[in-house]
Formats: C-alpha cells, sequence, structure tokens
C-alpha cells in the first residue's frame, strides 16, 4: 500500500512539474511578444546611449581615433592584409609616434568590425577629431588613410567615397559659425 502511495505522490509530482514548466514557457513567450510590440529593451538601450554615449564616442585619443579609423577603413570590404597592416604599423610609428605600438593595435582593433560601413564609425569620432586636431593634422589624417587605402593595391571606390567624405565632414567650417540663410516665407 504505501509502495502505491509513493507511485502516485511521484506521479502526482511529476505532472506538476511538467504543468509549471509549460506555464513558465508561455509567461516567457508572452513577455517577449509584449517586448516586441512596445520596444522596451531597444528604449532602454537608446536611452543609456544618450546618457553615456557610445564607445566610439567616449574614446578622446586622436592618435588611437586614427588607428581606429585606417583599421575600419581596410575592414570594410575584406580581411586585413598583410601589406595593409604593415602599412597601419608603419604610420603609428612615424607621424603617429605611438611608443606601444602592438597594443594600440590591438586596443583599436576591438573598436572596429568586420564588414561595418566606415562612414558612421567616422562620424562618431569627427567632433572630438575636429576639437583635438589643428587643421593641417586633420589633412594629414586624411593622407594617412589614403596611403592606407592603397597599401595592397588601388584604392575601391568605397573607399575613396568614404574618405572624400571624412575630409569634408573634417574641413568644413564649425557649422556653429556659419550664418542662417533668411528666406521670406513662401520662397
Amino acid at each position: 500500500m504505501s509502495v502505491l502511495v509513493a507511485m502516485a505522490t511521484l506521479i502526482g509530482g511529476i505532472f506538476y512539474l511538467v504543468w509549471r514548466a509549460h506555464h513558465a514557457v508561455r509567461t516567457i513567450d508572452a513577455a517577449k511578444e509584449i517586448d516586441r510590440r512596445t520596444g522596451l529593451g531597444r528604449h532602454a538601450r537608446n536611452a543609456s546611449r544618450t546618457v553615456f554615449g557610445t564607445r566610439l564616442t567616449r574614446v578622446q585619443d586622436p592618435r588611437l581615433a586614427a588607428v581606429i579609423l585606417m583599421l575600419q577603413l581596410v575592414r570594410t570590404g575584406a580581411p586585413v592584409t598583410a601589406a595593409e597592416k604593415t602599412k597601419i604599423m608603419e604610420l603609428m610609428e612615424d607621424p603617429l609616434q605611438i611608443a606601444n605600438i602592438e597594443t594600440i593595435f590591438v586596443r583599436a582593433w576591438s573598436y572596429t568590425e568586420a564588414h561595418r560601413v566606415f562612414s558612421p564609425v567616422a562620424d562618431e569620432l569627427v567632433p572630438m577629431l575636429r576639437d583635438r586636431l589643428t587643421v593641417d593634422e586633420r589633412l594629414q589624417l586624411i593622407d594617412m588613410l589614403r596611403t592606407v587605402a592603397n597599401a595592397y593595391g588601388e584604392a575601391s571606390e568605397l573607399q575613396t567615397e568614404a574618405i572624400n567624405r571624412l575630409k569634408r565632414r573634417l574641413t568644413m567650417p564649425d557649422p556653429s559659425f556659419v550664418s542662417p540663410i533668411e528666406r521670406p516665407f513662401g520662397d
């Protein structure tokens, strides 16, 4: 008799656990559906970016930013070749005068992504570069990017256009000093 009670208790316990697991799955699915409809996670992520900024907007060293841009430029289309890596390291040594080249290279690599478009990365770094670099240094950065783009072969059309866009963004007059054009209503 006690064996039957133990078996009934065991079977009842198993049914209870299965029922609870099924209920938990339905609850999780309902929560995912609510999140999908309302986008709560997306709003929280965007709010944290507004307050704290992205990793790239927190970069304050123009030399690190230059290496990030050089790496992202060559990682946009294909994996980095040995010629491109060598050219980047040469530029890190001579014009940028970086003492610990390997450390900065690895750090800059962590900021880049394979096949990510160059322009959004550059757009996040432009305000800092405009604040911290002179016009001559900005043009030197553009020349370094062109050198890296041509390291393995001729620069692709995508790379050339990205460099030209960055040059326009870095060398245009500061928007706060441009006077607005006033036009009468209706023209």
